[in-house]
This record gives structure tokens, sequence and C-alpha cells, in this order.
């Protein structure tokens, strides 16, 4: 009986989904953040893509004093566009760190936990912590690469969960026109 190829190390796991022929991925965002002393559910979706160059852009509401409010982030080229209730434009900053795919390679901490099987399939599991310093889980599918969930856990119970349910259909992300960026 042949050997059982060891398994593969947390960087390994983290990296397949850059090495994988994954082009673009959408998914779910479900989870719950504090602002200003309170707890809110927040729902949405968005996408990474991988290639040509890494990008992500993310959508979600909440309610907030019984309104729903919407939170927008594209994060393209090594800039963060924001877009919240307290302002009509885009805010711009430069970040090395953003939504977008190389956020997951995992900066330190990095840990592998085992196979698990999930309803997209057997996906190796991995932990690690990212480069501000918030731990998350992923799950990779063995069979390609992609990634299937990422779970990120904040301090204060906070957490946000990615449930990827589409891959390679041509997501494309873009900056917002120049003349709905505010000046900085």
């Amino acid at each position: 009986m042949p050997t059982p190829a060891p398994p593969p190390t947390a960087q390994e796991v983290l990296a397949k989904p850059q090495q994988s022929n994954l082009k673009d991925a959408h998914f779910t965002v479900s989870g719950k953040i504090a602002s200003d002393g309170v707890t809110v559910q927040l729902v949405g979706d968005g996408a990474l893509v991988y290639k040509p160059r890494p990008a992500g852009r993310f959508k979600f509401q909440t309610r907030v004093a019984g309104q729903t409010v919407t939170i927008e982030e594209i994060s393209l080229d090594g800039t963060n566009y924001g877009l919240t209730p307290a302002s009509s434009k885009w805010t711009a900053t430069t970040s090395s760190s953003g939504i977008d795919p190389n956020a997951f390679a995992g900066a330190s901490d990095q840990k592998y936990i085992g196979e698990e099987t999930l309803p997209q399939g057997k996906a190796w599991h991995a932990t690690a912590t990212d480069k501000d310093g918030n731990a998350f889980d992923a799950y990779i599918r063995e069979s390609d690469g992609y990634p299937i969930k990422y779970v990120e856990t904040q301090t204060g119970g906070q957490n946000i969960t990615l449930t990827f349910d589409r891959y390679n259909a041509g997501e494309t992300i873009t900056a917002p026109p120049p003349d709905q960026v505010q000046a900085g």
C-alpha cells in the first residue's frame, strides 16, 4: 500500500488560490461588527480578483438605530476606496493591506488544522493572522485550490465570514469615477 502524502503546510494551503487557475471569486458576507460600542449584524457580498492583478470589493448592509446602512470598499492597485453613509463621496487611502487575495496569504501564526468535508467538497483548513493582526480560518478546496470560506475573528466576538459561491465568472473591479472620490 502506498504511503499517503504528508499533509500540506499552512503556508502551502494559504498559497493555493494564487497558484490555481482561479481568475476571480464571488462571495457572500455575513457576521457582526462593533461600531461606537454597538454590535450590529451585517450581510452583503463581494468579489476577489486573482488575475491579472489582485483586487477586491465588498458591499454590506446593516441596521443601525432602525435604519439600513450600506458600506462599500474597493481595493485596487494599492488604494482602498471606502464609501460610508457619513459621506456622499468615496474616500481613497493608500494602503499595503486591503480586501484582496493577498490579505489571506497569512502574515503570521500560520497553522495547518486538518482536512474537512464541506458542502463544496473536501477542504484543507488552515489558520493565520493577517497584516492587521486579525486571526482568520481559511478553507481551501483540495480539488482545485479555490477558497471555499474565510472566517475572520476579531476581539470582542466580532466576526466576518466570506462564503464563496461562484468562480471565474468574469468579475471585474474598477475604481470609482474620479468625480465621485473626495479630494484628500
